[in-house]
């Protein structure tokens, strides 16, 4: 029989002690809380609520960004013509929107892709070109930055057309 060195001695307590670890963590994996998170295809208001809105990022004035990442967000032409249900033409490049922008957001369906058209973000279906969902960040409100149903408030005629 092997006599008992000390370094078998501390190989199997170390040993005995990850399989003990191992083993407890099986245990307890049930009752651990797990992450409620639920991907969606549509914005919620911690979309919106991640922009910061006129401040200061390297001297010079942005309207819209966000400040703790250094991204300010430049206008576009196309902005305004990037509503829900519009089917991009092919030579319109639908490009992500900035990595730090999706991290910030809250997880959305991975069939959808987020891209941005300057002060627009937009939930994009990349198989069929489809704008499923936008908002608009230059809104005073979550409320306000939901182009779906600014768009209804338009045709319906109500006040809330006008407060955007």
């Amino acid at each position: 029989m092997d006599p008992m060195t000390p370094e078998t001695i501390v190989s199997a307590l170390f040993s005995t002690s990850a399989a003990a670890a191992a083993g407890l963590a099986v245990m307890l994996q049930p009752t651990l809380p797990r992450p409620d998170v639920q991907p969606v295809d549509h914005f919620q208001e911690a979309d919106f609520s991640i922009y910061d809105r006129d401040f200061t990022l390297q001297g010079r004035d942005c309207e819209i960004g966000i400040k703790r990442r250094g991204i300010c967000l430049s206008r576009s032409p196309l902005e305004d013509t990037i509503v829900p249900g519009r089917v991009l033409p092919v030579e319109i490049p639908a490009t992500s929107a900035e990595f730090p922008i999706i991290l910030e957001a809250p997880l959305k369906a991975s069939h959808l892709q987020t891209v941005r058209f300057g002060h627009r973000i937009a939930l994009f279906n990349p198989d069929t070109r489809e704008i499923v969902d936008v908002i608009d960040l230059t809104a005073q409100s979550f409320a306000n930055a939901r182009v779906s149903d600014r768009q209804k408030a338009e045709l319906e005629g109500t006040p809330d057309a006008q407060t955007s």
